[in-house]
This record gives C-alpha cells, sequence and structure tokens, in this order.
C-alpha cells in the first residue's frame, strides 16, 4: 500500500481542516470589524474632540475627513481583507487546532503529513505504524471542538469587544438623531457643511453679502464685527486672520473692541489687492471669506445753472464750478446736472443736514432745488451706483458712493436796499420859510428803482405844536423810475409850505426797489437839517460870514507881503551867482511851496462867498441884480478868482523856472517876472480888502434898514390885525343886540296873544 497524495488524507482530517479554516475566516471577520469599528469610534471622538475644541474650517475638516477615511481603509486592508485573502496551509491550520486543542501531542499534524507520504517503496518504513497514526490522527480529529477551542482563546475577547463597540455606535445613533451636537458634528466633519457649533454669540461681518465682502479699492479699510442682538454672553477676544491671493501672505491680529464689548474693528489694511479674511473667538469662528474689490464711481461732468428771481431780468444762469462759493439772491433756484462712469441706483445732494434726492437716468443724474430749498451753506453731491456691497436695515442692497462727494457752497443774499446819496447846494444851517433848497446826488441799486420821494417835516423851536410832516415825488424823476441808477439834481422849493420862523425843518430822499420775493426795499439818504429864520437874522449871519472870510483874507495879505519881501531879497542874492547851490535852490522852492498855499487858501474864500452868493439866490433875498450879490460877485469873487486863475499861478512857475534855469541872465529875468507877478498880486487883494471894509458899514445900514421895514410890516400886520379884531367885535355885540330884541318881541306877542285868550274867556 502507497500513500501519495492528500487525497488520500481521512474524511476526518478533511472534515475537521475545512471545519477549522471557516472558524479561522470568521475570526478574521469578527476581529476585522471589530478593529474597523475600533478605529472608526476613536477617530470620530478624535475629530469630534478637535472640531468642537477648536472649531476647524472646511479644509481642516476636509483633511480630517480624508485622514479618518485612510486610516479606516488602511485598517479594513490589514484587518479584514488581507487576513480573509490570505491562503492558509493544511499544515498551518492543523498547527493552530492543536494549539487551540491542547494536548494532543501533534497528532493530528502527524497523521496529515503521512497520510500525504508516498512510502510505497520505502523498505525503512514500517506501514502498520503509518496507518496506525493516521488512523489515530483521524479518531482524534473527529472528536475535536473547533468553535470550542477559538471561543475559549479568542472568540470570546473579540466578541465581548466588538459587542462593546457596537453598543457605542448603537447609543450614539440613538443620541444622534436626537442631540442637536451630534447632528451638527455630522454635518460638518461628514458632510462638509457650513454650519456652525452652537454658541452663546455669533458674530457678523460688515459688508457681508452672498458669501463675500465687497470693498472700494485702494481705499483704507477696516474689519467691522459685531455680535447678533440674541447674544446670551460676549466674546473676550476676537481674532482677525487675512491672507492676501497673491504672495500668500497672512496676518492675524487682535480686533479692538468698543466701550460696550459688543462690537470690533481691526486695523486698517491695505486693499490694493484681493485677500481672504474670517473672524475667529473662543466659541465662534466664520468661514474664509473673499474679499472682491470694486471701483467707486467718477464724476465726469457737472454743471450748476442759476434761476433769478424775475424782477432781476437776469434769467438763468449757468455758474462755474471753479469759481465758488456761489453769491445767490434770496428767491433763487438751482438745477444740477452730471454724470458718473457707472450706472446709478441713485444720488442725492444735501444741504444742511437736509437730504435731497435726485432724478437718476442710466449714469446721469439731474434735479432742481426750489426758492425756499436754497439756503446758505455746503452742497454734498453723492451717488450710489449699482454695486451690491451690502444691505441697509430695511434689507434693499447699498451701493457705493463718491470717494469724494462734489462739493459747492452757496452764500444766499438778500436783495440790498437801495443806496441814497444826496448832498443839498446852495444853503447853510439857515434858510427863510420860502427858500428853495437845490440837491444833488444819485440813487442805485442792484436791478430797478420803482419809486422816489422826499420826505420832509418841521417842527417850531417853542411851544407845544406837533411835528408836521409829509412827503412828495420830484415830478423830474419821475422819467427815470425802473433804472438801476438815477440821477437827482433838483430844487426843492418850500413856497406853499408856510414854515412858521425858529422851526427845525429836515429833509430826506427814500427810495423803494422792485423786490417782488421779500417785498421792496427801502433805502434812504443822510437826514438833512436846516433851521427856518427870518431875512433879517440870515442877512445878519451872512454878514458874520462874510467878516470871517475878511479876516481870513487880511492874514493872507500879510503872508503876501512877508513873502514879496522874502522874494526881493532872494533875488537881489542870486544876481551875481552864476550856479545855484543847494542851499539856494531849497529856498526858491520853499517860496514856490508858500505861494501854492496861498493860492489854496484864497480859492477856499472864493468858493465861500460863491456859496454865500448862492445862499443869497436860494432864499430870495434879492433879485438877479441885486447889490450884495453884485457887490460880492464883481468886488470880491472875481478879483479873487483872477489872482488863482491867473496871476499866482504865474508867479509860482517862475520860481520854479528860477531854481531849474542854469543861465544866471535868465534866472534873474523869471525872479524879476515872478516879484512883479506877486506885487499884482498883493495890490489885488488889499483893493479887495478895502472894499470889504468899506461895505461893512453899508451892509449893516442896509441890514438895519431891511430890519425896520421888517418891523414896520409886521406893525402893520398888527394894527390891521387889531383893526379887525374890533370890528368883529362891534359885529359880534350888534348881532347879540339884535338876537336880545328878537327874544323880546317875541315874548311879547306871546303876551298879546295870552291877553287875548283871556279876553275871549
Amino acid at each position: 500500500m502507497s500513500f501519495k497524495t492528500t487525497s488520500e488524507v481521512p474524511k476526518q482530517i478533511r472534515a475537521a481542516i475545512g471545519r477549522m479554516r471557516r472558524a479561522v475566516q470568521r475570526h478574521f471577520m469578527i476581529d476585522g470589524i471589530k478593529n474597523i469599528l475600533l478605529a472608526l469610534l476613536v477617530l470620530i471622538i478624535i475629530d469630534f474632540a478637535l472640531d468642537r475644541t477648536f472649531r476647524m474650517d472646511r479644509p481642516q475638516r476636509l483633511i480630517m475627513l480624508i485622514l479618518s477615511v485612510s486610516i479606516v481603509g488602511y485598517v479594513v486592508y490589514r484587518k479584514l481583507l488581507e487576513p480573509l485573502l490570505s491562503q492558509l496551509s493544511d499544515d498551518a491550520l492543523m498547527i493552530e487546532l492543536e494549539e487551540a486543542e491542547g494536548g494532543m501531542d501533534e497528532v493530528l499534524i502527524s497523521a496529515l503529513e503521512l497520510s500525504r507520504m508516498d512510502i510505497g517503496g520505502n523498505e525503512n518504513v514500517s506501514i502498520k505504524m503509518v496507518e496506525n497514526t493516521i488512523n489515530e490522527g483521524a479518531a482524534a480529529a473527529s472528536k475535536v471542538s473547533i468553535e470550542s477551542a477559538f471561543r475559549r482563546k479568542r472568540m470570546r475577547a473579540n466578541m465581548l469587544v466588538l459587542m462593546s463597540v457596537l453598543l457605542c455606535f448603537a447609543v450614539g445613533g440613538i443620541f444622534a438623531s436626537r442631540d442637536e451636537v451630534l447632528k451638527i458634528w455630522y454635518k460638518r466633519n461628514v458632510l462638509l457643511s457650513d454650519i456652525s457649533w452652537p454658541s452663546n454669540y455669533v458674530l457678523q461681518l460688515s459688508g457681508y453679502k452672498d458669501g463675500k465682502i465687497r470693498v472700494p479699492r485702494g481705499e483704507d479699510w477696516s474689519l467691522l464685527v459685531s455680535v447678533k442682538e440674541d447674544h446670551k454672553e460676549l466674546p473676550s477676544s476676537v481674532i482677525f486672520e487675512y491672507r492676501y491671493e497673491k504672495g500668500k501672505r497672512k496676518s492675524t491680529e487682535s480686533m479692538t473692541p468698543n466701550s460696550a464689548g459688543d462690537e470690533f474693528r481691526s486695523s486698517v489694511i491695505d486693499t490694493s489687492e484681493p485677500l481672504k479674511l474670517r473672524v475667529r473667538s473662543k466659541e465662534y469662528e466664520t468661514e474664509w471669506v473673499p474679499m472682491e474689490l470694486v471701483d467707486r464711481p467718477k464724476v465726469e461732468n457737472f454743471s450748476i445753472s442759476a434761476s433769478y428771481p424775475g424782477y432781476t431780468g437776469l434769467g438763468e444762469q449757468v455758474l462755474s464750478i471753479d469759481e465758488g462759493p456761489y453769491n445767490l439772491l434770496n428767491g433763487t433756484s438751482i438745477k444740477i446736472t452730471g454724470a458718473v462712469n457707472k450706472s446709478l441706483r441713485s444720488a442725492s445732494i444735501t444741504v444742511g443736514g437736509v437730504v435731497h434726492p435726485l432724478e437718476v437716468v442710466g449714469n446721469e443724474f439731474t434735479g432742481s432745488l426750489s426758492k425756499e430749498q436754497v439756503v446758505s451753506g455746503m452742497y454734498e453731491v453723492d451717488v450710489e451706483d449699482l454695486e451690491e456691497m451690502g444691505s441697509s436695515e430695511g434689507g434693499n442692497s447699498v451701493g457705493l458712493g463718491l470717494r469724494e462727494r462734489s462739493r459747492f457752497k452757496i452764500r444766499i443774499q438778500n436783495d440790498r436796499k437801495p443806496k441814497v446819496m444826496v448832498s443839498v447846494e446852495g444853503v447853510s444851517g439857515l434858510i427863510v420859510p420860502g427858500a428853495m433848497i437845490p440837491y444833488e446826488g444819485k440813487v442805485e441799486d442792484d436791478y430797478a428803482v420803482e419809486e422816489i420821494e422826499i420826505k420832509y417835516s418841521w417842527k417850531e423851536d417853542q411851544g407845544e405844536r406837533e411835528e408836521v410832516a409829509g412827503s412828495l415825488v420830484p415830478d423830474n424823476l419821475v422819467k427815470f423810475l425802473g433804472k438801476k441808477e438815477i440821477p437827482l439834481n433838483g430844487e426843492f422849493d418850500l413856497n406853499g409850505l408856510d414854515i412858521p420862523l425858529n422851526s427845525r425843518f429836515s429833509m430826506l430822499f427814500s427810495a423803494k426797489d422792485n423786490n417782488e420775493v421779500s417785498g421792496p426795499n427801502v433805502g434812504e439818504s443822510t437826514r438833512i437839517l436846516l433851521r427856518v429864520v427870518g431875512e433879517a437874522e440870515l442877512r445878519t449871519d451872512l454878514l458874520r460870514r462874510e467878516k470871517e472870510q475878511r479876516q481870513i483874507l487880511l492874514e493872507l495879505v500879510k503872508k503876501q507881503d512877508l513873502l514879496l519881501t522874502d522874494t526881493g531879497a532872494l533875488a537881489a542874492e542870486l544876481l551875481d551867482i552864476d550856479i545855484l547851490g543847494r542851499s539856494e535852490k531849497e529856498r526858491l522852492a520853499e517860496l514856490q511851496k508858500r505861494q501854492k498855499l496861498l493860492s489854496v487858501n484864497i480859492n477856499n474864500i472864493v468858493k465861500r462867498l460863491d456859496g454865500m452868493v448862492s445862499e443869497i439866490i436860494n432864499n430870495r433875498l434879492e433879485d438877479d441884480d441885486g447889490i450884495l450879490k453884485q457887490r460880492l460877485r464883481q468886488k470880491v469873487i472875481v478879483p479873487l478868482g483872477s489872482l488863482v486863475d491867473e496871476v499866482i499861478p504865474v508867479a509860482a512857475l517862475e520860481l520854479d523856472s528860477s531854481r531849474r534855469i542854469l543861465e544866471k541872465d535868465s534866472r534873474n529875468e523869471s525872479m524879476r517876472v515872478a516879484g512883479q507877478f506877486q506885487v499884482t498880486a498883493l495890490e489885488v487883494m488889499k483893493e479887495v480888502l478895502v472894499h470889504m471894509v468899506r461895505n461893512e458899514g453899508y451892509q449893516q445900514a442896509v441890514n438895519l434898514l431891511y430890519e425896520i421895514q421888517r418891523a414896520q410890516e409886521r406893525m402893520n400886520k398888527m394894527t390891521a390885525k387889531a383893526k379887525e379884531e374890533s370890528l368883529s367885535n362891534v359885529v359880534r355885540e350888534k348881532e347879540e343886540q339884535n338876537n336880545a330884541n328878537e327874544e323880546q318881541k317875541d315874548g311879547i306877542n306871546e303876551l298879546k296873544k295870552d291877553n287875548a285868550k283871556k279876553s275871549d274867556n
């Protein structure tokens, strides 16, 4: 008998090997599943702890998920697939079985090996012994308990661990279905959703919308983080992290909280290139949020036009952008137009805290402000483009405005009142009741003068009479009304006003403009005050002033005489001098200066006396050929005027020529001529002075005669008035007597009637 193949292995041993192989495979499967679940449980616990503690972001959670899957995959391969796919030999199974059973002294492995041996030609081997060994092994194989051996050694422990792990998963599944925390972990770490862990507060990023933050390009920007209103507590600190897309630069900083601790602001960061950012705290963190850089709109053109009130006649005018601030008249409305380089959502203009919306069409804006809305202040024009930079409190999208608002300043000016400038000529502080007051000046207004009038009043110095007032419109000015400038040239005749003597008379010019917005403005001239006196008092005053001018002329005569002496002395010194020195030139210049000053003073006398002549005319003291006027003009004003115009200028000119001429003879000739004209001037001045002295007594006599005449007239008026009053008394007494007689007659008639009645009775 020969044994050479496994087919000849006893069936009992083959059956034992089969059972052992299946038992080993079950062991591998249970052990593998145990290790897989155990690894999975550990990874879940680690991932949960890490994410719950550090609140990992999505990339970190993705890495953990990949790592966990890799570990689990590795355990599946090493602890489950590799053992199951391994080919265990029969010998190994028998050895494993004998070790598991114990006390078999390798009978199984010996029987297995002998049954596969080819011993037919081997004389050294006992066939009987081999058969006995195989039979013994087959008998042992039929009795061995494989399941008992594995349960005792390993199965019990594996099953215990497996059941424990399964129990953990079962409990975890139950809690996961009910506990929100486990659900969040599952969504965050398995599904990789952006759900956040439960927190006592929620951080909100300003400008966050649609998963990003939009920021104006190239501007200083800082992130504002606020705590949502329904918070249970506030974070102790918030960390701000950002990294640029180019260069992979990353920065981390602690944000600055406000006093309440519910808002945090970062430092200013560079927004010239895109970046990503996030914020985190102990209990809360955001995802990495991309920052999108957006260009602000830019103004391409802008214009302002002003519509002035109709009464000004200015119409509508375009204001130059470069010439502000603008001074606009009250009642002016404005129109604003402009365009930017982007389509607009809205536009507005703000002044004094009041926002006025503008109409928007595409990238253009326009609007008007009425005269009531146009006020003094700084005007700011701003726009909002169609960019969605965030949301307002009402939930509406908010766009970008201008980097710098278009600004202009307006000053509202009220229409100025007319400017009235007028003076009286030809009268002094004293006038007679029938005087004529000449006036001269002009009225100016910004736009038009609609009305001019003279307002006058008077009040007596003594007594308790009330002030009398009135007004009139000069006929000669009516034709100028409606113009911006009106000349005031005319005369105010007091005849017919019956102004009593010793009264204070005042007058002024009043002008109204054509202001239709706030009402006409009224401008007035300076009030002119005059005193109304009798002719005698005025004549006396004129005589007094003439004496004052005579005294001034007397002093000038003395100065002219001294000047003539000094000129003659200097001329004598210069006769033999060839070249004038500095001292001589200065003396000549001084003489010329003194001569000119004398001329100025004489001219002042001429003006004052000429004014006195005008007073005589305007107060109607004399006719055109009156003695006083003729004397002053012919004997005083005309001679002195000729000195100022003809004589003294020649003397001054010759003195100046003497200083400049180099040739001696010519210089001496100029000095001689200057002296001659000085002599002429002195003679004329003395002659005028003698005339004024000679006529003072005559004028006093004239004034006295006039005063007597006026007194006689007053006496005649008083006599006539007395006669009139006496006659009135006589007439009144006669009337009273006649009335008494009539009453007596009526009484007698009544008595006669009574007597007749008694007789009848």
